[in-house]
């Protein structure tokens, strides 16, 4: 299975199981989007992200990024599963947990940015290429990230689409621990014992909360407008369209 789900007890757990590239493709985002429904029936535990193989994921696959994403009515954005994705990730009641073996790219580090404790290994790499692929990012997204990264690196990794390792981004404070590859479960399970400590309304009041600071909206609707129009005309020119076809050969 691309996408494997499970819950035991006191913590659901999603993983993304399409190595190598484990991709962010419309069909693993619907299927997690199916077991975050799961899990909320089943009353919301601590969730834990984690992958298999070599990379946490290259995000979105190049030839398939749906218009939609970049489209100028908002509806329709909030309608792709991956801006769908994001929404649940965020607004999901308990604290959730990303374990994150390999390198993450584009669509992956947002996804990890909607998590609220990181645990990396050392010698992963996270990048931000969508400039290089002609695309302008979701004005969220870029929120997200800045409130995750820092605006300083957030720019940096946007504007020019190189990779950071992970000790930068420990240091900038997007990853809480970093640990050799080897002490990744391990650091993992004590990081999940100690929210075990936390009562359940203690747990899911305090991320309410701490994402309803994140996410308060400062744009008046005329700006996010401009912003959707950015995006869509950047998607849909011709230059964005060959960047694409050449990053994919890539």
């Amino acid at each position: 299975m691309p996408i494997e789900s499970s819950m035991d007890g006191s913590l659901a757990r999603i993983t993304l199981n399409d190595p190598p590239r484990n991709l962010l493709s419309p069909e693993n985002l619907v299927s997690m989007l199916e077991a975050l429904a799961g899990f909320r029936e089943a009353g919301a535990p601590v969730l834990l992200l984690a992958s298999r193989g070599r990379h946490f994921s290259t995000g979105y696959p190049i030839d398939a990024i749906p218009e939609t994403i970049f489209h100028a009515d908002g509806r329709v954005r909030d309608s792709d599963p991956f801006q769908r994705l994001m929404n649940e990730l965020s607004e999901y009641p308990s604290p959730i947990v990303a374990a994150i073996q390999g390198d993450a790219y584009g669509g992956a580090v947002e996804l990890l940015s909607c998590t609220d404790i990181r645990i990396g290994a050392e010698g992963s790499r996270f990048a931000l290429p969508s400039v290089r692929l002609g695309l302008v990012y979701s004005h969220s997204g870029m929120r997200r990230l800045a409130s995750r990264l820092g605006a300083s690196l957030t720019r940096e990794m946007l504007l020019t689409g190189s990779p950071i390792l992970a000790r930068r981004a420990y240091e900038a404070g997007f990853l809480n621990r970093l640990v050799p590859a080897d002490e990744l479960e391990a650091e993992t399970q004590r990081v999940l014992d100690e929210l075990g400590k936390g009562t359940e309304l203690g747990l899911t009041g305090t991320r309410r909360l701490l994402n309803l600071l994140d996410e308060a909206e400062h744009l008046p609707v005329e700006t996010l407008e401009e912003v959707a129009r950015l995006r869509h005309e950047a998607y849909r020119s011709e230059a964005s369209r060959r960047a694409r076809e050449d990053f994919g050969k890539k």
